[in-house]
């Protein structure tokens, strides 16, 4: 009987496998064809895939399923097939794997930007996760990864509909700029702190550049994490050659990373685009000379803004600006969607929080609507208070960081909803509530 995985990861390192597009290529996958279709085509193919990293000694092999998701595969027109092709790539995972090993069901971003900044709404993107999750827990998948996220919040519409449609164990992993900051600007610490705050079970990092260009991300997140860490690397960065893209680094290089990421917190390490068998083995290799240390958790009160943290504590003052949602201009202000306006004066970076006072405010309004223009607008992180439960729900919902909530004697929202959505729940004296 395999241990559970949770209590395995913190046990000891646990080695994943490798890229499965670069190996699938030199079987014949060209690149206008979705790799996921193999998994119906050519499934001796894909299960000779698994099989291989599982004989280079993979803890975890993880399925044909990353950019499963109807939007990308109604690209190859095969979004009506979007359960299938999920399905099919685990269900063939674990048969491979058997009673040795771990399946983890990959699921990539959509492609699309979410709102204010693209089309994609959080709702839209919610239930487009959910229509490939379920497909995947239903095939039997030990874990669900979500990789390669360079937006937060389209990262946390995915873990919200594992969190409330599966119950599955949840991998984060996020993909970084050379400035340890994703494509939309979320830092690696903001990152590893929404994500531990909806409880996931590993965070952590994947793609960017070669294994030196996560090296950073990595001891960002192990400095605010209490969660074991992920790490699955690029070989390197590509070069074109004749119009395809080849990496040219090698097993020996690319493992000689391990032990510096076993110390900074990663119990989960592998190899993304371009690596083979042959990296996933030179790991191994590397692992077995390292004995695990133990984790150090890091727990502190902390609150974000989708770009930056802020560890909160009582020895210090802080710089506060205060947005008073209950004078009649603020109203009608809401009511009429006029978000900027309202909210604009706020901007400043001279502040360390901006409390926001919804007060008994039970007006009608867009929540949504002003969660998504003050996450875009406000770069430093929030602390709320309302008395209105729809107000609370919403907003935490869709506004992507850890937002403090004051609990006052009229605060109806529970604290199991108020943990669920990842807040640090105050009291009045905005001292942390730990019960």
């Amino acid at each position: 009987m395999m241990k559970n995985f949770l209590d395995a990861i913190h046990e000891r390192v646990l080695l994943y496998d490798g890229s499965k597009g670069v190996m699938l290529q030199r079987r014949g996958l060209k690149g206008n064809e979705a790799s996921e279709s193999w998994n119906l085509s050519k499934p001796d193919e894909v299960k000779n895939l698994y099989n291989l990293y599982k004989q280079a000694g993979s803890d975890v092999i993880q399925s044909n399923t990353f950019p499963g998701n109807r939007i990308t595969l109604d690209m190859h027109n095969l979004g009506d097939k979007t359960y299938q092709l999920n399905f099919e790539g685990v269900k063939l995972a674990k048969e491979i794997a058997g009673d040795d090993i771990y399946v983890a069901a990959s699921v990539g971003p959509t492609g699309m930007i979410l709102e204010p900044a693209g089309d994609l709404s959080f709702d839209k993107a919610y239930s487009i996760f959910k229509e490939q999750l379920r497909a995947i827990e239903d095939a039997g998948a030990d874990i669900v990864n979500f990789e390669t996220f360079s937006d937060l919040n389209e990262l946390r519409a995915a873990i919200l509909a594992a969190k409330e449609t599966t119950t599955l164990p949840i991998i984060a992993s996020i993909t970084f700029n050379e400035n340890s900051r994703t494509l939309s600007g979320n830092s690696a610490e903001v990152c590893a702190i929404v994500c531990q705050s909806l409880g996931v079970a590993v965070v952590g990092a994947n793609c960017s550049g070669g294994p030196d260009s996560l090296i950073e991300p990595i001891k960002k997140m192990y400095s605010v994490t209490s969660i074991p860490l992920t790490v699955k690397a690029n070989a390197g960065m590509p070069n074109l050659v004749n119009g395809e893209a080849v990496y040219e680094q090698k097993p020996e290089q690319f493992s000689s990373y391990t032990k510096e990421f076993v110390e900074n917190g990663v119990r989960l390490i592998g190899g993304c685009c371009g690596t083979t068998p042959e990296f996933i083995s030179a790991i191994k290799k590397e692992l077995d000379k390292i004995k695990t240390p133990d984790l150090e958790l890091k727990a502190s009160s902390t609150i974000t803004s989708a770009f930056n943290h802020l560890v909160l504590s009582k020895d210090k003052e802080y710089v506060v600006k205060k947005l008073s949602l209950k004078e009649n201009n603020a109203v009608e202000m809401l009511k009429n969607g006029d978000f900027y306006n309202l909210i604009r004066d706020y901007k400043s970076e001279k502040m360390d929080y901006l409390l926001i006072d919804f007060a008994n405010l039970n007006e009608p309004f867009d929540v949504s609507g002003f969660t998504s223009n003050i996450s875009f607008v406000i770069k430093k992180p929030l602390i709320i208070k309302s008395a209105s439960t729809e107000i609370l729900n919403k907003f935490l919902r869709y506004y992507p960081g850890k937002v403090g909530v004051v609990l006052s004697d009229n605060t109806e929202i529970s604290l199991s909803q108020l943990k669920h959505y990842g807040a640090l729940i105050l009291n009045e004296e905005l001292e942390p509530i730990t019960n």
